[in-house]
């Protein structure tokens, strides 16, 4: 439930924004103990290296203190970092973290320059963001319209309504609320640091920790005050050198001399329009979730962490695997490995020490691929490859399926069959292109829902084609094959099985229809107007090699004889229901459903065949059954 401030807020109580940027005068050493402190020393310490960078120039200037009061309060705020690094995980990164935080003490009672100071903080900021579970980044891109709203209901009766430190409350408080228009100010604040306040809120003070908003929000709230100071941007695409990491927690004055005025041009883009680089990199999503799993598993949420990682595989890591295919597709299936490995590893509760070795792994390999990808832009050639491996891909499990059905229908003469079949696929692609356009309009489909329907979908036609498959094969071996197909075929290809025909039809192309679509969506944010223009190269490349394959199949399966045309039809439908059987495992694993059961083994995408226990047992199931079955069929036709 939200909080509402207005001028009635006078007071301490009003102080629940108004300390969001510029309470700095009125914090006490107790600062380090606000909420979520003790459950992550590293996240406090955090905090407080922030508070340090910030004030210390409001303390300190050319070496003389001109502010005692708040002199008094940096040198507090050094003690208070040097206690809660003293309270770090003991290791290497913990004796580094402690040695810099009796520098910091040092410097501070030296009186040091600021350069130095804010060098040392930005060091160990790194230090303990890379080796510590603290979740830094946003998992969706902050939306500033309903920062907006949040703003005006929790923090305009003290910033005022423009974020300008005058709010209706501000009279009565002391220190002033910030002007987050403060240009300095915002050069030397980091939006984590924002996000922080809002999350932890400072002990000691009225600014209380923002625990009625959830995560998202408070990312929204902190995105807002980020961007209220940030000066012009313009328009364009963020730099190959931008990662949101380093965008959320470094401040604009570190952006600035690590990159010059470009670095200061992104900083303002990316706060006044966050979706630009946080909603723009499949794999960058990937990585935040995989953070954000540490700190759930870290909380001792194991559910938790394993639907993060879920969710950055299947919204993330999974939609950059076409165009990464294109570029490294060894580097595709090791990281996707490592990525079910950490999954694996999350669901069986494995010892913090193996989930964050597995962790560690699939980061590596995560990071590697954002590389490989060149910063999320493709190359005209590789979005030709990218866009041309998806299509074919994709789409040629659906292709043999309804060239072997079209085959089959001319084959026995039961041509009226064919307009069921076309009628299957045709309304199969029709409803994928009506699912897309919804969902990018009115409805997020998640890549658990995907994964849940091509799941589904790929057992049931898996089940249809180990039937179909099976009885063909028998009929293939009846000495009365042809008085059969006289007598009883058009019974069994009666109206209502035509209708099933359709149905198979259906399932086959809509299971791959909307996952072609998410692909070509990733692929397409990846691309300049000329990567965007191959994009659709590749895609005509891609379906003449479809129509070549579906005229071949129909030419030479219908020139058999008709013995040996369902005989070989029919362990064709056998291997396809097969495959379709493994896929539909994985697929329910990947929307977690069903448990990830690694074994040791080689993946064979083409094959269905996949280093998990579940899909094999299924698999080798169904060829002892289809053995089985075949031998009775035998001995009952001698």
């Amino acid at each position: 439930m939200s909080v509402r401030w207005t001028a009635r807020s006078a007071g301490a109580a009003a102080w629940c924004c108004a300390c969001l940027l510029a309470f700095p005068a009125a914090l006490r050493a107790e600062a380090g103990a606000a909420t979520g402190a003790a459950a992550n020393p590293a996240a406090a310490l955090v905090q407080l290296l922030d508070y340090l960078a910030v004030d210390y120039p409001g303390a300190v200037q050319a070496g003389r203190v001109v502010n005692p009061t708040e002199y008094e309060e940096m040198r507090e705020f050094a003690q208070r970092a040097a206690s809660t690094a003293a309270a770090l995980p003991a290791g290497e990164p913990a004796t580094r973290l402690q040695a810099d935080a009796a520098t910091l003490r040092s410097l501070i009672q030296q009186r040091a320059d600021v350069a130095a100071l804010r060098s040392l903080i930005q060091r160990m900021r790194g230090e303990l963001i890379a080796n510590y579970r603290i979740a830094v980044v946003p998992r969706t891109a902050p939306d500033l319209a309903r920062g907006a709203k949040l703003f005006q209901e929790n923090c305009a009766g003290c910033h005022g309504a423009s974020g300008h430190g005058d709010g209706a409350a501000a009279a009565s408080l002391d220190p002033k609320p910030t002007d987050f228009h403060d240009a300095e100010r915002w050069r030397q604040r980091s939006l984590y640091g924002l996000y922080s306040t809002l999350s932890n809120g400072v002990a000691g003070t009225a600014m209380p920790s923002f625990g009625q908003l959830d995560e998202a929000q408070r990312w929204d709230l902190a995105f807002l005050a980020g961007s209220f100071g940030a000066p012009p941007a313009a328009p364009g695409e963020p730099p190959a050198w931008a990662r949101l990491t380093e965008m959320v927690t470094a401040t604009p004055a570190e952006i600035e001399a690590a990159h010059g005025a470009e670095g200061l041009q992104a900083m303002a883009s990316f706060r006044r329009d966050p979706s630009r680089l946080a909603g723009a990199s499949p794999v960058e999503r990937a990585r935040r979730d995989l953070l954000a799993s540490r700190t759930a598993y870290a909380a001792g949420d194991a559910e938790g962490a394993y639907a993060l990682a879920l969710s950055g595989y299947l919204e993330g890591f999974e939609l950059a695997e076409a165009p990464l295919d294109a570029v490294d597709p060894d580097l595709r299936h090791r990281a996707e490995k490592a990525l079910l490995e950490h999954r694996a590893a999350l669901q069986d509760r494995a010892p913090a020490e193996q989930v964050e070795q597995r962790l560690r792994a699939a980061l590596e390999l995560v990071d590697r691929s954002a590389e490989r990808l060149a910063a999320g832009r493709l190359t005209g050639s590789a979005a030709f490859s990218a866009s041309f491996i998806i299509l074919v891909r994709e789409g040629l499990e659906a292709l043999l399926v309804i060239a072997a059905l079209m085959a089959f229908l001319v084959k026995t003469g039961q041509r009226r069959g064919l307009p069921y079949l076309h009628a299957g696929w045709l309304g199969a692609l029709a409803l994928g292109g009506l699912l897309w356009w919804v969902s990018l309009r009115f409805v997020h489909v998640s890549g658990a829902a995907r994964e849940l329907t091509e799941g589904i979908g790929a057992l049931f036609a898996a089940a249809v084609m180990f039937g179909l498959g099976f009885w063909m094969h028998n009929r293939s071996n009846s000495i009365e094959w042809q008085r059969y197909i006289n007598q009883n075929l058009d019974r069994i290809l009666g109206r209502g099985s035509l209708w099933g025909v359709a149905g198979l039809s259906f399932i086959a192309v809509f299971r791959e229809c909307f996952e072609i679509v998410l692909f070509y969506q990733a692929l397409w944010a990846q691309t300049d107007d000329l990567g965007r223009a191959m994009t659709f190269s590749g895609i005509g490349a891609a379906s003449v090699v479809l129509v070549v394959i579906g005229a071949l199949i129909l030419k030479y399966s219908t020139r058999l004889p008709l013995r040996q045309f369902f005989a070989a039809t029919g362990v064709f439908l056998f291997v396809l229901a097969v495959v379709f059987a493994g896929k539909g495992i994985v697929a329910l694993q990947e929307a977690g459903q069903l448990p990830v059961m690694p074994v040791p083994g080689p993946r064979i995408d083409l094959l269905g065949i996949y280093p998990n226990t579940l899909s094999l047992a299924l698999q080798a199931a169904m060829i002892v059954l289809g053995a089985v079955l075949l031998w009775r069929s035998r001995t009952g036709a001698e």
